[in-house]
């Protein structure tokens, strides 16, 4: 079977053994399934969609399209979110322009502190 499972895994730097955890097969059913020895069975499909943020019909070559229909709502939702913080920002003059930048980063390095 064609499938994309070995080009999505090493866009993500990770080993047979990684992802074979991340979806509780072996590291064997990784391999076969790369190698299109094993068909995929409807959960691991689900899985790797899942591990992957992409479409089953993407794994198995069906489509170029890789987004989910839930990843492109998301995607949407935050471009949206974005778009407004920004139109905000630029009507906002220089001063309070640069104490929104800079409460931005102390409001970040906060949160690396926390964890």
């Amino acid at each position: 079977m064609d499938n994309r499972i070995r080009e999505l895994r090493n866009e993500k730097g990770l080993r047979q053994e990684d992802l074979a955890a991340m979806i509780n097969v072996s590291q064997q059913t990784i391999s076969r399934l790369e190698n299109g020895e094993n068909a995929l069975t409807s959960d691991i499909l689900i899985n790797l969609s899942k591990v992957f943020h992409v479409s089953a019909d993407y794994i198995l070559k069906l489509s170029d399209s890789r987004l989910t229909q839930e990843w492109r709502i998301e995607i949407n939702q935050n471009m949206e979110r974005n778009t407004e913080i920004c139109r905000v920002y630029d009507r906002l003059n220089s001063t309070n322009q640069e104490l929104v930048y800079r409460l931005m980063g102390q409001l970040e390095e906060q949160q690396r502190e926390r964890g």
